[in-house]
């Protein structure tokens, strides 16, 4: 969300003039910063009730498919991690905020639906969804082909916490002799494959996500972005 500054200046501009014609609605949208640039350099992260729905939708979609459908679709005995390729997804396209909740509740949702440890999804995928809402996103603009480019190192980073963090848990439970027998084969064998994967069901994803996304925003007129103005 980005003010635009040009817009506010032509308001003060037209206000000293004695020329601002609806001087009410225009006070109303200053005052209220809503004045917001609308284009593809900013990207509209603003949530809604349609986009809500949408990502939770999604996300349930994901959970369900990932155990139903892809555990007979394993390429090297792997399969992918749709529900981080989503929760990539929609951390790109909103606000901090929503990222860390949809995050909270996806995690708690597979925690309870086949996770070991109640929690450590909930954990992980809130900081997934934090740390790329809050870092990764402002860099993005809006724009799938960034999505693309900066995807593997994040599927990389988050599919690799996930498998030796689920590892340490196991090993503190004593339920694991050790961390892995040999780790760097268990990255090359295992968490890169699985990012491979999960890196192919993301650039399928990425531009009907995104779309979708578009959608759902607030109403536009003119090349702003229309807030409730009275």
């Amino acid at each position: 969300m980005f003010l635009n500054t040009k817009a506010i200046k032509r308001l003060f501009r037209r206000r000293l003039a004695g020329t601002g014609g609806d001087k009410t609605r225009d006070s109303y949208r200053l005052e209220t910063g809503n004045v917001f640039m609308s284009g593809e350099e900013n990207f509209d992260t603003q949530i809604t009730s349609g986009r809500i729905v949408f990502a939770a939708l999604a996300v349930f979609a994901a959970i369900v498919l990932q155990e139903a459908v892809f555990n007979d679709l394993r390429l090297f005995g792997v399969k992918p991690n749709l529900v981080l390729a989503v929760l990539l997804l929609a951390s790109m396209c909103s606000e901090t905020d929503f990222g860390l909740v949809l995050g909270v509740v996806s995690g708690f949702s597979i925690d309870i639906v086949y996770g070991r440890y109640l929690g450590f999804y909930g954990l992980m995928y809130m900081l997934t969804c934090f740390f790329t809402a809050f870092i990764v996103r402002p860099r993005m603009k809006g724009k799938v082909l960034n999505y693309l480019a900066v995807a593997p190192f994040l599927i990389f980073i988050f599919q690799s916490a996930l498998s030796f963090g689920a590892r340490f848990l196991a090993l503190y439970a004593s339920r694991a002799p050790q961390i892995y027998q040999n780790a760097g084969r268990h990255v090359l064998v295992r968490i890169v494959p699985s990012t491979v994967y999960t890196y192919l069901i993301f650039a399928l994803l990425a531009v009907p996500f995104t779309v979708a996304w578009r959608k759902l925003g607030r109403r536009r007129r003119g090349g702003a972005i229309l807030f409730s103005q009275r």
